[in-house]
């Protein structure tokens, strides 16, 4: 393959409105949690922007990707989760993205295509986009 040829922009997929984002982050910062701060979730930015968690993991979203695993009585990959602004630009995330609120990780399971790993978060609950081009499964929780 020619490496002078460009990979496509990726096409932004919303699941949510710029608002509920706001709302959201709104939310997270009024009310003291604590932290869930697990490595397979740090910012993939690997120190060179911020300590791997700029913001907690929402412990919600953890809970609903650990039922996943059971569900499907197979672990799940992260290839994505908490990220810092710098990275988020880097890695082409959208402006609003659920990641910068450690709401979001892009998954993957080495057994399982796309589609059915997608099917199966959509079971527990979890939002999903399917991201062909990145062969992941993006799941978040808005709640």
């Amino acid at each position: 393959m020619d490496d002078t040829i460009l990979k496509a922009p990726r096409v932004h997929q919303k699941l949510n409105s710029d608002e509920l984002f706001y709302l959201l982050k709104e939310q997270d910062q009024a009310i003291p949690k604590k932290p869930v701060n697990r490595d397979d979730y740090r910012c993939d930015c690997r120190g060179r922007y911020c300590d791997g968690f700029p913001v907690s993991l929402n412990p919600t979203l953890l809970e609903k990707i650990e039922e996943l695993e059971k569900q499907l009585k197979k672990p799940v990959q992260i290839i994505s989760g908490v990220r810092c602004e710098q990275r988020n630009t880097e890695a082409d995330g959208s402006k609003h993205s659920f990641h910068l609120l450690g709401r979001a990780a892009d998954i993957r399971c080495e057994t399982i295509g796309i589609d059915e790993l997608a099917a199966a978060a959509e079971t527990v609950e979890l939002l999903v986009i399917r991201d062909y081009q990145g062969d992941v499964v993006h799941c978040q929780w808005n709640d």
